[in-house]
């Protein structure tokens, strides 16, 4: 259940921190007090669309946080865990802690549990945790596809594995028919096309590309390109050292006449030394430099032929990929879709067995889903029955009308029309065509009462559930809302004393202007403060002695009915 909720520069709402509590939280105040606020503002943080001005004027930016409990949902905890594990989410012991900041630029940042998230997860999780119902919602039920889900909702776990193996089917049905749309060609496009996928794996094959062989060509190409410039420079070392001045000779001589005289002069030896080592750098010098020659003497013939091998290669890498890997995985694809050509009719019978086989296992569990439908539909028309008269519909008849569709869809083959009427003698008919707002509202709390059962969502907002009824009717709505808050948390804006004298939570959302500025809150009321609110509910304004023991009668009255439940 929500436990938390803290809201800052949403709106007119400047810091606004509250604790919600098991059962019945009721919220109530002026008419445009900014109750609309605070459900926006629970919308914002579970990923709802963002408006444009939603930063209170002023601010620099909003944030909303809220914390849920659910440590009384095994089977939640364990879809939320495999959630957060997921996401690489660590689980917090106050429970799951959701917020989010929205800067000037618009940017929202989400994160769950102190971790940034994406929004798609935020709305997984709300999924899980929260269900809000508005005006929008109520309207909402009058659509056909909405009406099949909430069927669904209430066939329980056995239509969510139906539902799944089905989805299985559908998909793979899909894809086949989807592949066969693609791969049907006439027997000339075929031959065409077999002929050009021959031509490009017989091109690749042929050239016998080795991996990293064009590497190794691209460095013997680097260096034989420049031998011409190398062969000159050695030329004009061999030239230099070795020609006319034949420095090497020069050393020679120099040597012999030192040796005639270091011996009568000691300190010649390091000058003999020199020498000595000049010769030996000169004679390996000269050793290197001759057999670099006579190592080139073919050099334009090689790189003649490593040019020409990389100019297959990139010419293969411009047609099938970047590197000689990428053109393999290109050939592997060509040869399986050269040898699915080849085998084209073979394969197309199988993919037709295989369709047909498919289509036969779609039949058989989408009855299997139709058949629960059906039989889980009567069981939804006596409650949601017994359910609306409880409501003051006391002659309203319901039934779930299930029509077959010519083709397979994503759930089935079932088009789903919740039919009702609200007078004795007049034929059922579509909900959108009898439904009044209050009438819709009553049947919405029906069907959450009865949803409520099988659902793991442990908190139901509602906004203006009371629209359209008063009185009777009112009182009826409010000892419905008892009994579905002993199941789940409830949170309720409402307008009506009835409901609110209900409340085990009674919430004020007040504005007043400070100086030059607007401000909404919220508070906590106690007992006392709880009575008068309902009084004045009651009255419009100024609370009599008459209004306060009617508004007391009425909070008796509902603790009574709350201890009976």
């Amino acid at each position: 259940m929500l436990t938390y909720l803290h809201v800052k520069n949403i709106a007119l709402i400047h810091d606004l921190e509250i604790d919600f509590g098991s059962g019945l939280n009721i919220l109530t105040g002026e008419t445009g007090a900014g109750k609309s606020i605070i459900l926006g503002s629970i919308n914002y943080v579970l990923g709802g669309k963002s408006k444009k001005d939603v930063i209170r004027h002023g601010a620099d930016e909003a944030m909303v946080e809220c914390v849920f409990d659910v440590s009384d949902k095994d089977q939640e905890i364990q879809t939320i865990r495999e959630i957060l594990d997921d996401n690489g989410i660590s689980t917090d012991p106050n429970g799951i802690i959701i917020s989010r900041k929205t800067a000037l630029n618009g940017r929202s940042v989400f994160r769950v549990n102190g971790e940034v998230v994406r929004q798609d997860v935020i709305r997984r999780l709300a999924g899980l945790l929260i269900d809000i119902h508005s005006q929008h919602e109520h309207q909402s039920l009058l659509s056909s596809s909405r009406q099949l889900e909430l069927l669904d909702r209430y066939c329980g776990e056995a239509m969510e594995k139906l539902l799944a193996t089905y989805g299985d089917l559908y998909r793979q049905h899909y894809d086949l028919l989807k592949e066969m749309d693609v791969d049907l060609m006439d027997d000339e496009k075929r031959r065409r096309e077999i002929a050009f996928l021959e031509f490009e794996i017989k091109e690749i094959e042929d050239a016998n590309l080795t991996l990293g062989e064009d590497e190794v060509l691209q460095d013997v190409f680097d260096r034989l390109s420049h031998s011409k410039e190398i062969l000159e420079a050695l030329g004009h070392i061999d030239q230099t050292f070795f020609g006319r001045q034949d420095i090497s000779s020069q050393v020679s001589s120099y040597i012999s006449d030192i040796v005639k005289y270091k011996d009568h002069d000691k300190s010649l030896e390091s000058v003999y030394d020199s020498l000595m080592q000049i010769e030996d750098i000169l004679t390996t010098l000269s050793r290197d430099v001759e057999d670099y020659v006579e190592q080139s003497t073919d050099f334009e013939e090689e790189l003649y032929e490593a040019e020409k091998r990389l100019d297959v290669i990139n010419q293969l890498k411009l047609k099938y990929g970047d590197t000689i890997e990428d053109i393999y995985s290109y050939l592997a694809k060509q040869v399986d879709k050269h040898q699915s050509l080849v085998d084209y009719e073979k394969n197309l019978l199988e993919a037709k067995a295989k369709i047909k086989s498919l289509e036969t296992q779609l039949q058989k569990t989408g009855q299997d889903i139709h058949d629960l439908r059906a039989q889980k539909s009567l069981n939804l028309k006596g409650q949601i029955e017994n359910l609306l008269h409880d409501l003051n519909l006391e002659n309203a008849m319901f039934q779930v009308s299930l029509n077959k569709t010519k083709t397979f869809g994503i759930k089935g083959f079932d088009k789903a029309e919740f039919l009702i009427t609200t007078n004795k003698g007049e034929p059922l008919k579509a909900l959108k065509e009898v439904a009044s707002g209050g009438e819709l509202s009553r049947i919405m709390l029906a069907l959450k009462s009865v949803l409520a059962q099988v659902d793991e969502v442990g908190t139901l907002i509602f906004d203006e559930v009371d629209t359209g009824i008063s009185g009777k009717t009112a009182q009826m709505v409010a000892e419905k809302m008892v009994d579905l808050s002993g199941l789940r948390q409830l949170i309720c804006i409402t307008h009506l004393p009835q409901i609110a004298s209900m409340a085990d939570h009674h919430y004020l959302i007040s504005k007043e202007v400070v100086g030059d500025v607007t401000k909404t809150d919220m508070v906590l009321m106690d007992e006392e403060e709880s009575l008068e609110e309902v009084g004045r509910m009651l009255s419009g304004g100024r609370i009599t002695d008459n209004v306060y023991k009617t508004a007391l009668e009425m909070r008796n009255h509902g603790k009574k009915i709350k201890a009976a439940n």
